[in-house]
């Protein structure tokens, strides 16, 4: 909040439930520390843009009907944490269905149209109300080099990884909207790169210094 961005080499638990664990998420800090801010009053409201693989659904769960805060998650449409329907088959609800406020499901083999979505998805996120600060869960596992299994459906380059970071950055500093960004997933030798590149990168432009 007092110099507008900030890193974390940690944090990002998007699958921590009210009441268990899930997907390597214990406890859901992001949400956590969202309602700590809101509670003491430093923040009125606050964004949640969640660009991991994986589906944001733990958060979804904890703030839905929450005013405070909105969120948006740009993920795989197929893989775990399923979408899914709003109702079963048989009538009943999905247990699976746990919608953000701004849900962005990207189909095996849509990568061109990552960016495009994101921007758009975005932009729809802008309608509303404006934050006091924006928590980016900045996974690199939508990266083609990534390791997990169940990331396979969703292979962006190291180059549309790089646009998409700089894409978020840009659109919440062009608003002057504080943003905390938190590593969230990212599995084996090369994601190092995705985090490596975007910081060099946005670094040097908070420190002004020349590419």
């Amino acid at each position: 909040l007092a110099e507008g961005f900030c890193f974390s080499f940690s944090g990002g638990m998007h699958h921590g439930h009210y009441d268990h664990g899930s997907g390597f998420c214990l406890i859901n800090d992001i949400v956590i520390a969202s309602r700590k801010l809101l509670d003491e009053g430093t923040a009125k409201h606050i964004w949640i843009v969640d660009v991991d693989a994986h589906k944001g659904d733990g958060t979804a769960a904890l703030t839905a009907g929450d005013e405070a805060i909105t969120t948006l998650s740009i993920h795989m449409a197929s893989s775990w944490p399923l979408d899914g329907p709003k109702r079963l088959e048989n009538g009943s609800p999905n247990p699976a269905f746990i919608p953000s406020d701004i849900d962005i499901g990207m189909a095996a083999g849509e990568e061109a149209y990552y960016l495009d979505r994101l921007s758009n998805g975005l932009t729809r996120l802008d309608a509303g109300q404006r934050p006091d600060l924006a928590i980016v869960v900045s996974g690199a596992d939508p990266y083609a080099g990534d390791a997990l299994p169940s990331t396979t459906d969703l292979k962006l380059s190291l180059d549309q990884m790089f646009e998409r970071d700089r894409l978020v950055y840009n659109f919440l500093h062009d608003r002057n909207i504080p943003a905390a960004y938190l590593m969230a997933g990212g599995y084996g030798e090369h994601v190092w790169q995705v985090y490596a590149q975007f910081l060099k990168w946005a670094l040097a432009k908070r420190m002004k210094v020349e590419e």
